[in-house]
């Protein structure tokens, strides 16, 4: 199948020194409409996205932290992705190279669970625990990060052309990395966190040294006050070589 329609936006509200947790950010200095219907999710909404795709650090946080448990550990002998019973048009998928949370239903906040694992480090009686569950899931390669591989399966597997890039920062960088994203739409809030160290939009865990962006530029498409100071930018990424 032809991928080149399949196209994955990312989509991320940050202060405006690009940090993640809304709990440390400035207070707004006016508010006006900021009770109304929250902007990532107004965007989102006219995104429409097939598939959103999110880090496991994320649903630990928002959704379910029990661990997955197992006294044995068996390896996968066949990975084959499994499509379990799909109740929602919208999925979303959570990339767990090892499979680590043990979930009580197949699905996540309105959509359907698809788990993206490594065909290395995942195990057969998580691949049973899912499949009980009718939890969907496939394979980023052998160690769970060969996002492209894991893509292909998306579009050719489950029919996903319209991807959406929710983040955490250290999967948006791997994304990045890999040179995998074709849009960014950025709600920007006007506020700052200010603290060194504090998780960014972008965070690939590489090598001193390394630049996970090189070879790629951003061409602004749109920029929109929205309201409360809190402003939308819309970018094109473009690759070329170097």
């Amino acid at each position: 199948m032809d991928m080149t329609q399949q196209k994955v936006t990312c989509l991320m509200e940050s202060s405006i020194d690009g940090r993640l947790d809304e709990s440390r950010w400035s207070v707004l200095y006016d508010s006006n409409g900021e009770g109304e219907p929250d902007v990532y999710y107004e965007t989102k909404a006219k995104l429409n996205p097939e598939l959103s795709i999110l880090g496991k650090e994320t649903i630990l946080r928002h959704h379910c932290s029990i661990p997955f448990k197992s006294d044995t550990h068996t390896k996968i002998k066949a990975p084959k992705p499994f499509l379990g019973i799909r109740e929602n048009a919208e999925m979303t998928a959570v990339f767990d190279s090892k499979g680590s949370i043990a979930y009580e239903n197949n699905e996540i906040w309105g959509s359907t669970l698809l788990v993206v694992l490594g065909e290395d480090t995942a195990s057969e009686e998580y691949l049973e625990f899912l499949r009980k569950k009718e939890i969907s899931y496939t394979f980023a390669g052998k160690d769970g990060h060969d996002i492209k591989k894991a893509l292909q399966s998306l579009y050719s597997d489950f029919g996903i052309k319209n991807v959406l890039l929710c983040g955490g920062g250290v999967l948006n960088g791997s994304f990045l990395k890999q040179g995998l994203i074709d849009e960014l739409y950025l709600v920007l809030y006007p506020g700052i966190d200010g603290l060194s160290g504090v998780k960014s939009i972008f965070e690939y865990e590489g090598k001193e040294g390394e630049k996970p962006c090189d070879g790629q530029s951003l061409e602004l498409l749109s920029c929109e006050v929205v309201r409360a100071g809190v402003v939308l930018l819309r970018y094109r990424f473009h690759f070329y070589s170097i």
